[in-house]
């Protein structure tokens, strides 16, 4: 089976995640909230998509070039961004569903973004120094080339901003492709980079799904991708990339646990982490979808979390006091049924209803909360995305760090706890490319995040981000 297959497999079993759109030539994204047609979207060509590549190769010395001038444009259109935040926020609840208040901060964390990485234009990530024999070695690093970003629906203005400022800062140019359902805010956000000086060929945007996305990802002229999204279509880009050594960058899905020791502090932590298995719906890779809590507080986790998750309204994202929106698509919606109904019986299920809240259109599902499910369970390994959380009792600390590593996913984890050695040393054994200790989703530009096992390749943000997107060579000065 060719990589192309296994991308068009994948991503047609799972387009209720990545992009919500069918395989028409025209693309028809609908409103979550209404069920109403947003515009349509035209895809572009394959002469088309060859023409940006030939710009972004070309336009990369030029880009590279001047650090003062990338860090510049890049202050310029995080000011942009923020002057546009009230109609980027609304757009975001028009093509996601998402909530008017996760929006807002959407664009926010996306602005800190592009300002962080310019100040990591001109930075030295080379070193200098002498060999034995005397001689120099030099070893610089320089930009990877031309990349592709594949960015998925539910976060798209900050996954993008995420992942190519620091590939700016590091002098490469983009080739970006949005998903289908969030094609229209992704154009707004690049023509504000335009506005600030962003030249067109360093950030250019295509549209379409997997045969877009192949043409570049076979570009001879393509050094890295870069994709967002569930591990099922992240391994068959990786399969992709192998072809041409394609650099890969890949934040893919998570199975996200939260281990509460009975030193923790339950009234803080118990209604945070509802509140974290419900962001953007539980259709966010990042979400806490797994609850940990020692067996004696087994009880008192159980009501406190479910009476958190029952008090949280969900209705219209438009309207600011919303904390749930409905999910991205009928048949999304049916697909995590599916998950909940899967279990009902074999486990103690409350919430998880299919609902029309205020008269919406758009399909919701009210917050399940799965207790005490067997291990072995599907809704244990299964990335939901989805809001529904599973709560797991366990008897010691061995027995919590065991069943947190449980699944194959290894994104994020947290540990809740009042002593901070213990927070390090249970910390420090959870598979997990980052781990909070006392909170969960307090991510920055500075620090690094990504995945281990599987769920992904590589690091963004922070020093990482910026490297992921260079070469590191070697330059040799012999003595005399």
């Amino acid at each position: 089976m060719t990589a192309a297959r296994q991308i068009s497999q994948a991503a047609t079993q799972d387009a209720s995640r990545e992009d919500g759109a069918g395989w028409d030539p025209l693309i028809r994204p609908l409103n979550p909230t209404t069920l109403a047609p947003l515009p349509e979207i035209q895809p572009t060509t394959a002469d088309e998509l060859d023409a940006v590549a030939s710009s972004a190769a070309a336009g990369l010395r030029t880009w590279a070039a001047d650090p003062r001038r990338r860090s510049r444009v890049m202050r310029d259109w995080a000011e942009a961004l923020r002057a546009d935040a009230g109609e980027l926020s609304a757009d975001l609840v028009a093509e996601t569903g998402k909530p008017i208040t996760e929006a807002r901060a959407e664009v926010a964390a996306a602005a800190d973004a592009l300002e962080y990485n310019a100040g990591l234009t001109r930075i030295h990530l080379g070193t200098a120094g002498s060999l034995p024999d005397g001689s120099v070695s030099h070893v610089v690093r320089e930009p990877v080339g031309p990349s592709l970003f594949l960015v998925p629906w539910n976060w798209p203005v900050l996954l993008l901003l995420r992942d190519i400022a620091p590939a700016l800062a590091a002098g490469v140019t983009c080739i970006v492709k949005p998903s289908p359902q969030t094609s229209h805010v992704t154009t707004r956000v690049l023509r504000l980079g335009r506005r600030a000086g962003l030249p067109e060929e360093v950030v250019q945007v295509v549209y379409g799904d997997v045969a877009v996305a192949q043409h570049l990802l076979h570009d001879p002229r393509m050094r890295a991708v870069a994709f967002t999204g569930s591990t099922k279509v992240g391994e068959a880009v990786l399969r992709s990339t192998a072809d041409r050594m394609l650099r890969p960058l890949l934040e893919l899905g998570g199975k996200n646990a939260a281990v509460v020791l009975p030193d923790a502090d339950l009234d803080s932590a118990l209604p945070t982490l509802a509140r974290a298995a419900v962001i953007t719906a539980g259709q966010m890779c990042m979400a806490c979808s797994r609850l940990l809590v020692h067996r004696s507080v087994h009880r008192e986790a159980v009501g406190a979390v479910r009476d958190t998750l029952r008090a949280m309204r969900l209705g219209d994202p438009a309207k600011d006091a919303t904390e749930i929106g409905p999910l991205v698509s009928p048949a999304h919606a049916a697909s995590v049924m599916g998950h909940i109904d899967g279990v009902r019986g074999q486990a103690g299920v409350s919430g998880g209803e299919l609902v029309h809240p205020d008269g919406i259109a758009g399909h919701a599902v009210t917050p399940a909360v799965v207790d005490d499910p067997d291990r072995d369970a599907a809704i244990i390994h299964t990335d939901v995305f989805g809001p529904v959380l599973t709560i797991e009792p366990f008897d010691n600390e061995e027995d919590a760090v065991t069943r947190a590593n449980v699944t194959r996913y290894g994104l994020v984890a947290a540990v809740w706890t009042g002593d901070p050695g213990r927070a390090l040393r249970v910390a420090a054994r959870l598979e997990a490319g980052t781990v909070w200790v006392n909170g969960w989703n307090t991510s920055y530009p500075d620090a690094p995040g990504g995945g281990m096992k599987s769920s992904g390749l590589g690091r963004v943000r922070g020093i990482h981000g910026v490297a992921q997107f260079t070469e590191t060579k070697h330059i040799h000065l012999p003595v005399g």
